[in-house]
């Protein structure tokens, strides 16, 4: 089989945010890209993927772009599986799709790409078969992750090349979203609106060197930007909604990120900046072990004070504590070595693999057992 004749379908169940959509369509795009392959992405939200991706029309039911096919989620009710069938974050596929991925010889290599997350229990799940209840068909469950036992995260072939060549044209691109490109520190700001977003601007005020932050599009950004009103030395700059081959730009042109979701987490350990993540909630605290987690992994990178601040400035945005105030000022003290920290982690990402490299390897295994 020629691997230009191999046909992926990727589901993607947009629950709430872009984290969803973002993550599924990087991915389409770079199994496209390096691997040749045709691939149908079936959607349930194309107005939340349009906003991310330009060549995409919401209105549209089929459609072609970025060399995909994009099909809203009842198309699949009637079309019949591919040769590989990707369904992301446990999204429950449509029965009668289901069905037809039983009834197809050869049995499609069935995936269940879960959630990023760095918990120890990840590595001995990851690449598990489990057969369908009903079906008895084998679904393969894979876990993205930051260990050499799970499937890394997406990392596009040249991507350090395009942030190399990228360096030289900081000060265009920062004019081009209406930034101050000679601002002696900005931050990229992307945050759920239940962020403790007063306590953010009060730590920012205490704090009185000049800032820049640059708002990401939401009702976070626009809040922060009403708080900040009374503060000269903070400067808010609001920004569009960038497609998604932009962002990674954001994250460049940063001295430090406060990021959340399940792509820019990712995207935020490749730009090599440190970054403070706000997690999404969830009962029992469950967010906070897994953000528990992620830290651990990091500790060897950084040295003991500044693991220690790491841990007290994410705990402390995450549970909304004034602490953040005087731990902001910390944090921005460290931003040097900081940075040297979440660039040691950055390459030692890269050692992983990328996630797109190592799920096709996956699959083209099964293919040819």
């Amino acid at each position: 089989m020629q691997k230009n004749t191999i046909g992926c379908d990727i589901f993607c169940d947009v629950i709430d945010n872009f984290g969803d959509a973002g993550v599924c369509w990087r991915l389409a795009r770079d199994i496209r890209k390096e691997k040749g392959w045709n691939v149908r992405f079936y959607i349930n939200n194309l107005e939340t993927l349009s906003a991310i991706e330009p060549r995409v029309d919401s209105e549209k039911v089929r459609q072609h772009a970025a060399g995909i096919e994009l099909l809203k989620w009842e198309y699949a009710e009637r079309e019949s599986p591919s040769d590989i069938v990707i369904e992301t974050f446990g999204c429950r596929i449509p029965d009668p799709f289901e069905k037809r991925i039983a009834e197809r010889n050869p049995s499609p290599i069935w995936i269940n790409l879960e959630y990023l997350s760095a918990e120890d229990w990840v590595e001995g799940c990851h690449t598990l078969p489990s057969p369908h209840p009903r079906y008895g068909t084998k679904k393969y469950f894979f876990f993205p992750g930051v260990t050499n036992k799970t499937g890394g995260i997406i990392c596009e072939t040249g991507l350090n090349e395009h942030r190399q060549l990228f360096k030289s044209k900081k000060e265009v691109f920062l004019k081009t979203i209406g930034a101050n490109p000679e601002s002696p520190f900005n931050t990229f700001v992307f945050c759920y609106p239940s962020a403790p977003l007063k306590i953010l601007v009060e730590a920012l005020a205490s704090d009185r060197r000049p800032i820049q932050l640059l708002l990401a599009a939401g009702g976070a950004g626009k809040e922060i930007q009403e708080l900040a009103k009374l503060y000269p030395h903070i400067l808010c700059v609001p920004l569009p909604m960038l497609p998604q081959t932009d962002f990674d730009k954001l994250l460049w042109v940063a001295d430090s990120l406060i990021i959340r979701g399940e792509d820019s987490f990712a995207r935020a350990q490749l730009a090599g900046k440190p970054f403070i993540w706000n997690i999404y909630p969830q009962t029992e605290d469950t967010h906070i072990h897994k953000l528990t987690a992620f830290e651990d992994r990091l500790k060897p990178f950084y040295s003991q004070k500044n693991f220690e601040l790491l841990k007290e400035i994410n705990l402390a945005f995450n549970k909304g504590d004034s602490s953040f105030i005087e731990l902001w000022r910390q944090w921005r003290d460290a931003t040097s070595e900081l940075t040297e920290s979440a660039a040691a982690w950055e390459e030692n990402l890269h050692s992983v693999g990328s996630l797109t490299e190592n799920l096709c390897k996956f699959i083209e295994s099964k293919l040819k057992s």
